[in-house]
């Protein structure tokens, strides 16, 4: 996922009416660390790694369980849960 993408991806879930007051509160700080010259890949880490519980027990929002999907699955983190899983 490039930076544009994830920012709007972002701008989008934070102003859903949907989304729960903490996820928002999570994309919003994500959001500005990448706007502010962060990392892309190690915020979307930080940020996979913040929703994670939640996403393992189904209870994320839908749109962001589709963003948590998207970012987790972009292999960004390395291999297996937060890379530290061994290749088989």
């Amino acid at each position: 996922m490039d930076k544009v993408t994830a920012l709007n991806w972002m701008y989008n879930l934070i102003l859903d009416k949907h989304v729960r007051t903490w996820e928002r509160q999570l994309l919003q700080i994500s959001k500005e660390q990448i706007e502010d010259g962060q990392s892309l890949t190690r915020t979307l880490e930080e940020l996979e790694f913040a929703l994670r519980p939640l996403a393992l027990r189904s209870n994320l929002t839908p749109k962001v369980a589709e963003f948590y999907q998207a970012i987790s699955n972009q292999h960004l983190f390395g291999n297996g849960v937060g890379g530290m899983l061994p290749n088989d």
